[in-house]
């Protein structure tokens, strides 16, 4: 009776342990997901001048088009060179919903102006 009841006890035990010791599938983290699913949002381009920029907005005017583009700018934005009013610029960005979310702001350089060619000396007379 007594080798009865150890080989009970014994059971019992290793069929409670296999059930804790049998874990849920773990879940994603949430935090995983949305980096998962920005790396695969598309990448947008455009150009244009600045119109107004605050530390959450920048609103550029394209030449030709009707109406403004509005990006929302946040601490994730990288900004090369001094972007202002006026400035010509490259904004890469990613459309979350109905707004748009700048990943970068360039500035363009100015256009120069044709007549920047240096002159070239006259020939010399013999």
């Amino acid at each position: 009776m007594r080798q009865f009841m150890m080989a009970l006890a014994l059971v019992t035990a290793c069929s409670v342990g296999s059930v804790f010791a049998q874990a849920a599938p773990a879940k994603p983290k949430p935090a995983a997901a949305k980096a998962a699913v920005k790396s695969t949002m598309a990448t947008h381009s455009t150009t244009g001048t600045v119109k107004s920029i605050d530390s959450s907005t920048l609103v550029i005017t394209k030449p030709g088009k009707k109406g403004d583009m509005t990006f929302t700018v946040n601490g994730s934005t990288m900004k090369d060179g001094t972007v202002g009013v006026g400035s010509n610029v490259t904004v890469r960005y990613q459309t979350e919903g109905k707004s748009m979310v700048a990943t970068a702001i360039s500035e363009k350089p100015a256009k120069q102006m044709a007549s920047t060619k240096p002159m070239s000396k006259p020939a010399a007379k013999k």
